[in-house]
């Protein structure tokens, strides 16, 4: 079954879709991808419903390979630059990625999970059933969070976490077997968590760098404790205009 799909859409070879399933350009679309029943790509978020006119159409959808989209899911077009997920990775059902958030590959949304705006989940994360991923937050690679998790803060490399707000529980070990990581990566990301250094290797040398890199992009948003944050977020704001 073919999708309603408007605007500009460069789509890969061999996708499938479900019935009611509507793809909003701009948007690319690489091959093997699976669309559940009544998933939307790309349709506009409530910010940019509330910038109206204003708002231009100018960032990308960007999906890669060999992707789940399950039943009701939904992915944002960006407000910005750009709303992207990797390849191989896996969007539950009734689950959203919302506007200008960045999945890598690999990853795993349960059902009824959410990526808020901006929010990052770097290759081999994931989200259990019922999770969510504030804003401006990022998942670090191979990190997990439990049923239910209320992710509020940055979750490190290898990291799993569990309720509401998420903390620490253990590292994610099933992932570093997951992913195929061989003796000397799992040598390496050892000495990383026991050190904090990351020489040895170039699999987890680029992991800690794509994180760091990551994690100084986006600034999860500021929480105002008290009236002289809002005097400087007052001024903040003056200063912009």
């Amino acid at each position: 079954m073919e999708p309603l799909i408007v605007g500009d859409v460069a789509m890969g070879r061999r996708n499938t879709f479900g019935s009611g399933v509507v793809i909003v350009g701009p948007a690319v679309i690489g091959d093997d991808n699976f669309f559940g029943a009544y998933s939307v790509i790309g349709g506009p978020c409530r910010q940019a419903h509330r910038l109206g006119a204003t708002w231009r159409r100018n960032g990308l959808v960007r999906i890669g390979s060999g992707n789940y989209f399950g039943e009701h899911s939904v992915m944002h077009a960006p407000v910005q630059d750009i709303t992207a997920l990797g390849d191989n990775s896996s969007v539950g059902a009734g689950s959203l990625l919302a506007h200008d958030s960045r999945v890598g590959s690999h990853v795993t949304l349960s059902v009824n999970c959410t990526v808020g705006g901006h929010g990052v989940m770097l290759d081999w994360s994931g989200l259990g059933i019922g999770s969510s991923l504030h804003p401006r937050t990022v998942m670090g690679h191979w990190s997990f969070a439990g049923m239910a998790a209320a992710v509020t803060r940055t979750v490190g490399i290898g990291e799993l976490v569990v309720g509401n707000p998420a903390r620490f529980l253990r590292l994610n070990y099933e992932a570093f077997v997951r992913c195929g990581l061989d003796r000397a990566g799992l040598a390496q990301l050892r000495r990383y968590f026991d050190t904090g250094h990351a020489s040895g290797s170039a699999l987890v040398s680029r992991v800690v760098a794509e994180f760091e890199s990551a994690t100084s992009r986006t600034i999860r948003n500021r929480v105002l404790r008290s009236w002289s944050d809002v005097d400087l977020e007052i001024s903040r704001e003056v200063a912009r205009d």
